[in-house]
């Protein structure tokens, strides 16, 4: 079965979406523009972690998560060092109150899309193949 990395992204975008969703209602964080909230859709979620979930697909599990913490704690450090694409209100989010301990969790949250992104594509692959 051949998924394409069009699949990947698809995936991210759908996840993303529906955490967007939630962060919106809830204010968990907050965009500084709009043109800011599709470059992060398309170039963070889509491109880079639907690129880095197709790369790491057969990568064995254990490895697939950390290497999405560390891209999205790359991603997360450079938006809280001066990118500035998004803040989290008084510097918190859920029960964590600091800039650091915000950075830790959302980074950790990052390294869900390279785990189960490829788990999600090989379940729903014979239906994908099959329409296509």
């Amino acid at each position: 079965m051949v998924l394409t990395v069009a699949v990947f992204m698809a995936l991210c975008l759908v996840g993303q979406l529906a955490m967007e969703a939630v962060a919106y209602v809830f204010r968990l964080w907050i965009y500084t523009s709009k043109k800011n909230f599709i470059i992060h859709i398309v170039l963070a979620v889509m491109l880079v972690f639907g690129g880095l979930s197709y790369l790491v697909r057969d990568v064995p599990w254990y490895l697939r998560y950390p290497a999405g913490v560390l891209v999205g704690f790359l991603y997360e450090y450079a938006n809280a060092s001066g990118l500035d694409m998004f803040y989290f209100p008084d510097n918190k989010f859920l029960v964590f109150r600091s800039k650091a301990s915000v950075l830790a969790v959302i980074s950790l949250m990052w390294g869900l899309y390279p785990l189960i992104v490829p788990i999600v594509a090989r379940y729903l692959a014979p239906f994908l193949l099959k329409a296509g």
